[in-house]
């Protein structure tokens, strides 16, 4: 049976609901119960949007993705397919990330997945374009939003993460215009991913006291 939900990143007056469990008092991130089951994962993007060129949001959007596998050493990460021009989302198979000329309420954007029992089977994330400006890199922005902070946010939700309790974290369920926070993983965001995909077994080290004999 598959199920989808939406996870609106919305303003800083949003807050937790009260109805988040945690696990362990230590720790404030949530997971959704759900993760791929092969990784990396293939995505397109829709580069069409009302604010930026395409290659500046094309390549914003895909350094948010990336700081997951890059920040966290989990065993994850997404592999950029290139543009698309599909506009809907749909559990069609095609992870998708489109601007839509829209609003959805506060959020600035939406997270959409599916899964089968465990597995996440695809998973779409709508820019909401017709409510907020959105901005790339680091400088420039006002009154708007950095797409690679929400990116980071969304993709994270994309991996399976829920909301975080910890306001430090890049799972917090809400931000601020222009804050830059996001992109860099709180140790809360690191320690959830990994206990989704754990990380990979360091390669061995070489043997000491190698010696090569010559056989000639």
């Amino acid at each position: 049976m598959s199920v989808n939900l939406k996870t609106p990143l919305a303003f800083a007056a949003a807050t937790i609901a009260a109805a988040i469990l945690l696990s362990n008092p230590t720790q404030a991130y949530v997971t959704n119960g759900v993760s791929w089951g092969t990784v990396p994962v293939t995505y397109f993007i829709n580069t069409t949007n009302m604010d930026l060129p395409d290659a500046s949001a094309e390549a914003a959007v895909q350094a948010g993705v990336n700081v997951w596998a890059a920040q966290s050493g989990a065993s994850v990460g997404f592999t950029y397919a290139g543009r698309s021009s599909q506009t809907t989302n749909t559990n069609d198979g095609i992870n998708l990330v489109v601007f839509r000329n829209a609003s959805s309420g506060s959020a600035i954007a939406t997270t959409y997945w599916w899964s089968s029992n465990s597995r996440i089977i695809d998973a779409d994330i709508v820019f909401w374009d017709g409510a907020f400006q959105f901005f790339a890199g680091s400088t420039g922005c006002t009154n708007g939003f950095y797409i690679e902070d929400i990116a980071a946010h969304e993709f994270g939700h994309a991996l399976g993460m829920g909301h975080s309790a910890s306001a430090a974290a890049t799972m917090y369920p809400s931000t601020s215009s222009c804050d830059m926070r996001n992109r860099t993983l709180d140790s809360d965001d690191i320690a959830g991913i990994l206990s989704l995909y754990p990380a990979t077994s360091a390669p061995p080290e070489p043997p000491n006291n190698l010696r090569i004999v010559s056989s000639n």
